[in-house]
């Protein structure tokens, strides 16, 4: 036993060095890669020339910068030829953004001027891909390509979803991401679990409980008339913001759901294994006492992920001098809202995962 663990960390002490160095490899002919149809440049010199403070007609503040900044073409027919202009950013850097020396950016040439497009980024990506495959080698072990699947085939899924939705501008949100939900629910089962009872129970749990929280909460919104819901505070909405309220809410509602679940099914599974002969009411015991611990720190966790994710747009209204109740309607209200409705869904998870690993692990067993 004592060999076949050295020879596992072995194995996974050189998948790891492998994979470190492939990845260093990599990135760094990604960040010096000049072969794309659009003109590279790389920043040589960037310096600050200005500043000023500026406010709106709401009065509020904030400060313009500009810096002087020289470019080096590194591709096509002005490769090597040297650019100056400048860029003016607020320093809030909403909507515009600060550039440094070394970085390289996409940029436009014309009539012997130069425009910036965009950043080059796809380097960063490229490290946070295999920095993402590393870890999960080195903690997950063999079943590590399993995860990695899983995310591929649902980000293709999410792509597909996307698409629809944008041909459907809107419209049938409700049907279009609860079948995405089921669809990246029984893909990440199915490829991590693989067909067994205990992956049916996780999926049957995490689908019921995730319709029953959302149909409560959709049925609450309208017997309310939705009121007091700000949909105008979803940011660069181009359909309306209501469905994409829908779709965000379906899908971290998942996420809460799928994670108690599988938690609960696993250490009920567990627990019949080593008490084959453990009534229902026995079960249903350590299914609540499981849930109680978990519910807490995993409520707390989405609470602060959906914070988290309005925590620049929070700063910025305060620093504006914006009031704390404009604020909280504008970027913390749909993450408060949300967070609420997920919370539902962990709170019913802890009965449908109990009910369906009793279901699918004793009954179907026939351990009773």
């Amino acid at each position: 036993m004592k060999e076949k663990l050295v020879i596992i960390l072995q194995k996974k002490y050189w998948y790891s060095i492998i994979i470190l160095f492939i990845g260093l490899g990599t990135v760094l002919l990604t960040y010096f890669n000049t072969n794309y149809q659009s003109t590279i440049a790389v920043v040589t010199q960037a310096k600050k020339i200005s500043a000023e403070k500026v406010k709106d007609q709401y009065d509020n503040t904030d400060h313009e910068i500009t810096q002087k900044l020289t470019l080096k073409v590194l591709n096509h027919q002005h490769r090597g030829q040297s650019y100056h202009l400048k860029n003016t950013y607020e320093q809030s850097q909403l909507e515009d953004q600060k550039y440094h020396k070394n970085q390289r950016v996409f940029v436009q040439v014309r009539n012997g001027q130069l425009t910036i497009s965009n950043v080059k980024r796809d380097w960063v990506i490229i490290l946070m891909v295999f920095t993402l495959i590393l870890l999960m080698v080195v903690l997950i072990g063999a079943k590590s390509w399993l995860v990695l699947m899983s995310l591929l085939l649902n980000t293709v899924i999410f792509y597909v979803v996307i698409h629809f939705d944008i041909q459907k501008n809107g419209s049938g949100t409700i049907m279009i991401y609860s079948l995405a939900a089921i669809i990246f629910a029984t893909v990440s089962f199915l490829l991590y679990q693989g067909i067994h009872k205990k992956m049916w129970a996780m999926l049957t749990s995490t689908i019921v409980a995730l319709l029953i929280s959302f149909g409560l909460c959709y049925l609450i919104m309208r017997l309310t008339n939705e009121r007091g819901i700000t949909y105008m505070a979803v940011e660069y909405a181009t359909q309306n913001p209501r469905s994409l309220f829908i779709g965000q809410t379906l899908l971290g509602v998942l996420g809460a759901v799928m994670d108690e679940s599988t938690d609960i099914v696993s250490s009920l599974s567990e627990i019949i294994y080593h008490n084959p002969k453990i009534t229902g009411k026995q079960l249903w015991h350590s299914g609540r006492a499981i849930g109680q611990e978990i519910m807490g720190p995993l409520i707390n966790v989405l609470f602060l992920i959906f914070m988290a994710d309005a925590l620049p747009m929070t700063i910025l209204y305060l620093r504006n001098n914006n009031t704390i109740a404009y604020t909280f309607e504008y970027t913390l209200s749909l993450g408060v809202l949300q967070s609420l409705i997920s919370a539902i869904g962990i709170v019913l998870t802890v009965p449908t995962a109990t009910i369906c690993a009793y279901y699918f692990l004793i009954k179907k067993e026939g351990h009773q």
